[in-house]
């Protein structure tokens, strides 16, 4: 054991962070998962990178908010040593004593298996399920407001989380997941994937050139991102494995691998750049890849092929032209009528309605879903209708008339949609203390 502990101890310290503060200096680790459903009443704490102990560990374990048996992650973020859970939102601080929530709501249940991850030193939640539904909503942590806040995103998968969800500089590749919307009786698994590019901040779909794909559902079989490489635990035909996704060419490899429950089942993983440490209930290793040929016992099975982001229109780019031209004729046409029309009876200015688009028409069932997650991620909420509108999105609406009767359709729709769910409504009236003849309203989940 002494050997072993004498190796891992070497092979952390090959990129050894210098002190991140004078409290506490911490060995190097991209990520630290911890399995909450293990026994750590033997485990070899001194295999852990310095600075990890079983005190962290121990209160971890004990917090009131672990509610799911998914692995706690640990991240370093901007100097402080951070912990995420599955299914909640709290953000928690390692304050060299004990551990402090960061986050200032009350709101859980939305990212229930998420990925969480860290690029450019702000800390991500990705998917995957919440509110009876499978989803790739990406959420970012605000260390000012002690919020987590939606990227806003363009052409997002609707009722998709991937089972596989990996970082590469600027875009999130997902694949292998799930489609999933319990309220239609929707659960089948997608056999391609999504990537996220975060320059664009759209979406787009892939294609996995992967013939011998099985057909039952992944669903959640363990991923784990490194620097290079993505890796899932996968069962290929008849035989457990993992499959690799080549972040640098876009392949794809499987490799059968004996240790397929250790990776399944382990107490404690840890993550620098291209290797990841496994360690059972004793603190005995299992290293995920082989250093220094990681790709050495994988036989390449297939390629991810990138597709074209659509446009907003759901067309392709050669046809744009057509239907530029098909819209300026139109307006052409509309233009003559108008003229040839002003002089005949004119309309009561009282009778007049607005355009389609400013009557407050609501979105689909997926867009008030968002809302609603994004209203739930700040629960307690108390805003007046300016406030309001910026969260509805209708502030830019020039019309008051127009903006509030939006405001009005989208809290109605957002309350029975809530009702239906919870049996009472997520937005609520009230009279300011200050001064009585304004309303505000609260978001009271």
């Amino acid at each position: 054991m002494k050997a072993v502990i004498f190796f891992i101890g070497v092979f952390f310290s090959c990129l050894t962070l210098s002190a991140q503060s004078e409290k506490q200096t911490f060995g190097s680790f991209d990520w630290i998962k911890i399995n909450p459903k293990e026994s750590f009443d033997r485990y070899a704490w001194e295999t852990l990178p310095q600075g990890i102990t079983q005190v962290m560990v121990d209160s971890l374990l004990a917090s009131p908010y672990l509610t799911t048996d998914d692995p706690i992650t640990l991240f370093y973020v901007q100097e402080k040593l951070l912990a995420v859970i599955p299914c909640r939102f709290e953000v928690l601080r390692w304050t060299g004593e004990s551990w402090e929530n960061l986050y200032k709501g009350t709101g859980s249940g939305f990212n229930c298996h998420a990925h969480f991850f860290v690029r450019e030193g702000k800390l991500y939640s990705m998917g995957r399920y919440g509110f009876w539904r499978a989803h790739s909503e990406l959420l970012e942590f605000d260390f000012d407001t002690g919020y987590w806040e939606f990227v806003p995103v363009s052409s997002p998968p609707m009722n998709y989380g991937g089972v596989g969800i990996f970082v590469d500089g600027d875009r999130v590749i997902s694949i292998l997941g799930e489609n999933i919307h319990q309220p239609s009786n929707v659960f089948y698994p997608d056999k391609n994937g999504y990537v996220f590019d975060f320059k664009s901040k759209a979406w787009s779909s892939i294609e996995l050139d992967f013939p011998n794909q099985k057909n039952l559902s992944s669903w959640i079989m363990p991923s784990f991102d490194l620097k290079d490489y993505g890796v899932q635990l996968y069962q290929l035909e008849a035989h457990l494995g993992l499959l690799l996704l080549n972040k640098k060419d876009n392949t794809l490899h499987f490799a059968k691998d004996n240790d397929f429950g250790r990776f399944k089942d382990f107490s404690v993983a840890v993550a620098l750049e291209n290797n990841a440490v496994f360690f059972d209930r004793y603190g005995d290793p299992t290293f995920l890849l082989h250093p220094p040929s990681p790709l050495e016992k994988f036989t390449k099975v297939g390629d991810i092929r990138l597709n074209p982001q659509a446009s907003s229109f759901g067309i392709e780019d050669w046809s744009f032209s057509i239907l530029a031209a098909l819209v300026g004729l139109m307006a052409v046409g509309g233009g003559l009528w108008w003229r040839k029309n002003r002089g005949g009876k004119k309309s009561n200015p009282a009778e007049q309605l607005p355009p389609a688009e400013e009557q407050g028409t609501v979105d689909g069932v997926e867009d008030i879903e968002r809302l609603v997650a994004k209203l739930l991620a700040q629960p307690g909420l108390l805003v007046d209708v300016h406030q309001l509108d910026d969260l509805f999105g209708t502030a830019a609406l020039e019309s008051l008339d127009y903006r509030r009767v939006r405001r009005s359709r989208y809290i109605k729709a957002v309350n029975q949609y809530y009702q239906t769910l919870h049996e009472k409504e997520l937005i609520s009236r009230t009279k300011s203390e200050v001064d009585k003849r304004m309303i505000l309203y609260r978001i009271s989940p």
